[in-house]
């Protein structure tokens, strides 16, 4: 080793690539110095409001199911027993019940891009998980031989500070380019809420003011600082504020009036709003209507419900499920074709008629059983036996046979070359 190898820095140690604090620091919160967007202000949009809210109710909703494959039949087997299910289901621990958490984690999930929950283990059985608020969360990112990464998550609340490491942490993560951290729509979209925030305040000022006579008054005579004072007080007290929309306004000693015009057509205040709807809807990959009603291009609410399932709802699904697998599940359970889903079928609300009709074609095509198909329209079994409906109508073929069966007659028959190789075979 030569002489300034000493010095040379060791691939293998951790070398820190900073942190990533999700919400306001504590000096941050205490001197009102943040540049960043709160959740607060962002909730105080009436359309990010909703739409959020909408997303993580839909989510909360969705019941999760632990699945299996079977390789050799295809079928999907389901295991309704697990005790993970009851965490996931009903009660993530003592404090929360599962719409609750789920709720909060797609809610954390799309404004702040991370959402962690401590699991709580007891060997190899999870005994709780614990929802972390993601705005008291501070993400320190190492690097090990420059692209092997790790993370330690700190997070700070009135009760202390506690240090996390990433196998102790269900986190689930949007917009990320490293799996450890993520971004959410407070800080890729700031410049867009902060717009729509200056909209807001715009509106509310005009609201505040708009009311109030908006004109010059002038006048000939040269008025002292206390006769301005007094005459600008008096009119505000007079005229200002929608509870005084409408009085006669009394001029005296040569005032003129001369109103000055805030059309708000005229400002596009309308435009803008439907500008911002529109962004907001992009932003976070929902249908417009459901923010703005004079956007529904769809025909029906099921079209509707559709393009919110498959555009907003099954990405988000899809990141939790894949969190949730990768650290709920044992690695042998991995192997053997374990995984959990959750179910998104409720989301596409149909009406009575329109659900029995698609249970009826699916009984008719003989896809699902009399009992399955009274399942699907909340109905109890009935006395008589379970049994498919079968067709008299058709007749099978069956290719790798050269063979057609025909249901009616409960006879098979082969087809012309099929019964010369027979023959052939017999003599």
């Amino acid at each position: 080793m030569g002489l300034f190898d000493f010095f040379k820095k060791d691939n293998n140690m951790p070398v820190s690539n900073g942190s990533v604090t999700y919400g306001q620091t504590a000096l941050e919160s205490f001197f009102g110095g943040s540049t960043s967007i709160s959740e607060e202000d962002a909730l105080s949009i009436p359309a990010i409001a909703a739409a959020v809210d909408m997303i993580a109710s839909s989510i909360g909703q969705l019941p999760f199911s632990l699945v299996k494959k079977d390789p050799e039949s295809g079928d999907v087997i389901r295991k309704d027993d697990d005790p993970r299910l009851v965490l996931l289901n009903k009660q993530p621990n003592d404090m929360m019940d599962a719409y609750t958490y789920k709720r909060a984690m797609a809610r954390d999930y799309l404004l702040y891009g991370v959402s962690n929950s401590v699991i709580e283990r007891n060997l190899n059985t999870i005994k709780a998980l614990y929802l972390l608020e993601s705005k008291k969360i501070t993400v320190q990112v190492y690097s090990i031989d420059v692209y092997k990464k790790f993370a330690k998550t700190i997070y700070n609340d009135f009760g202390g500070t506690k240090e996390f490491d990433g196998y102790q942490l269900l986190t689930i993560l949007r917009d990320s380019k490293d799996g450890l951290t993520g971004k959410g729509i407070l800080r890729q979209y700031e410049d867009l809420l902060r717009l729509a925030l200056a909209e807001q305040q715009f509106s509310k000022a005009v609201m505040k003011n708009g009311a109030a006579p908006i004109a010059v008054l002038q006048t000939e005579k040269k008025l002292s600082e206390k006769a301005f004072a007094n005459l600008k007080n008096s009119f505000s007290n007079l005229y200002a504020g929608s509870e005084n929309a409408g009085k006669t306004i009394i001029l005296e000693e040569g005032l003129q009036y001369n109103p000055v015009s805030l059309d708000p057509q005229k400002l596009q205040m309308k435009e803008l709003r439907q500008y911002l709807n529109k962004a907001i809807a992009q932003m976070l990959n929902i249908p417009e209507f459901l923010i703005n009603t004079e956007a529904n291009k769809y025909g029906s609410g099921e079209q509707g419900n559709i393009a919110f399932l498959q555009q907003c709802i099954n990405p988000i699904v899809s990141a939790i499920e894949n969190a949730v697998n990768k650290e709920l599940l044992l690695e042998s359970e991995k192997s053997d074709g374990l995984q959990f889903k959750m179910d998104t079928s409720k989301l596409v609300q149909l009406t009575m008629k329109e659900k029995t009709e698609a249970v009826a074609a699916a009984f008719d095509g003989n896809l699902i059983s009399f009992y399955e198909a009274r399942a699907e329209i909340d109905r109890n079994k009935t006395k008589q036996p379970d049994f498919f409906k079968m067709s008299l109508g058709s007749v099978l073929y069956r290719p790798e046979n050269d063979e057609f069966i025909i249901p009616n007659t409960m006879q098979s028959k082969a087809t012309q070359k099929a019964e010369q190789e027979q023959q052939q075979q017999l003599e």
